[in-house]
């Protein structure tokens, strides 16, 4: 009773005043309470994977040729490249599938004066590199013939030490972008979903995501050839994605 007869006594505006303090008070006491839910939230990664094969392979076949005449040896490469292309095309290629390399030409006496060329033997001066590139979308038949470089060399043909073997690449990335996408978003759903229920909670809506990067990996990787993702005709693509989701 004292205390209402004190605020009848308060002038009006004072009365406004404490009214909008008591106002205030519950209105930032209910905003700290959801902020402090609202601030509870969960980070979890979703993986999806997919095995693919590759739809394109490069494959470069390099020679050299060493000798002290020039034209000789020159004439020497061409014949090597005309075995080469006639043991594709016999394998199966097509000549829209074969592309010479271009030819570099090294002449290990540059920069010699004519008295220290004379101290040396010509019979290695010159040094050609080239060969040929196979590109082709019949991966199988490029992996099978690369297999056989044994006739070649039957033919009299080197190939270089730094031969590597073809490339295989895999160009339908695009296709299935989206769909990894949302497999991986539901998977990290999931994980999210799994951790809220552990912590007797519920899932809210999503704070903030990141799809991540896509990777092309060897699906069999065995050995140092085989873990060579450009080396493997058959590959496995992974995206991650992270999202942060509040918690109820």
């Amino acid at each position: 009773m004292k205390i209402t007869n004190k605020l009848k006594s308060l002038p009006g505006v004072w009365l406004s005043v404490l009214a909008l303090g008591v106002a205030l008070g519950g209105y930032f006491v209910g905003d700290g309470i959801y902020r402090a839910l609202s601030a509870r939230t969960v980070t979890v990664k979703g993986l999806a994977e997919r095995d693919v094969v590759a739809d394109t392979a490069v494959w470069n076949i390099k020679i050299n040729g060493v000798g002290g005449d020039l034209s000789e040896l020159q004439k020497r490469i061409d014949d090597n490249i005309e075995q080469i292309h006639l043991f594709l095309i016999g394998a199966g290629f097509s000549e829209s599938d074969i592309q010479n390399l271009r030819v570099q030409v090294r002449d290990k006496f540059a920069g010699y004066s004519d008295s220290e060329r004379q101290d040396q033997k010509n019979d290695g001066r010159y040094v050609i590199d080239t060969g040929v590139m196979v590109r082709s979308n019949n991966v199988q038949l490029v992996d099978r013939v690369s297999r056989q470089m044994g006739e070649l060399v039957r033919r009299g043909i080197t190939v270089t030490e730094d031969y590597a073997g073809p490339i295989y690449i895999f160009n339908g990335l695009n296709d299935i972008k989206i769909s990894m996408i949302e497999q991986a978003t539901k998977n990290a759903t999931a994980a999210g979903e799994q951790f809220a229920k552990d912590a007797d909670a519920r899932l809210g809506k999503i704070k903030s995501a990141n799809q991540g990067v896509f990777s092309i990996e060897s699906r069999d990787p065995t050995d140092t050839w085989s873990s060579n993702e450009r080396q493997a005709i058959n590959k496995k693509v992974r995206v991650v994605a992270t999202i942060t989701f509040y918690l109820k």
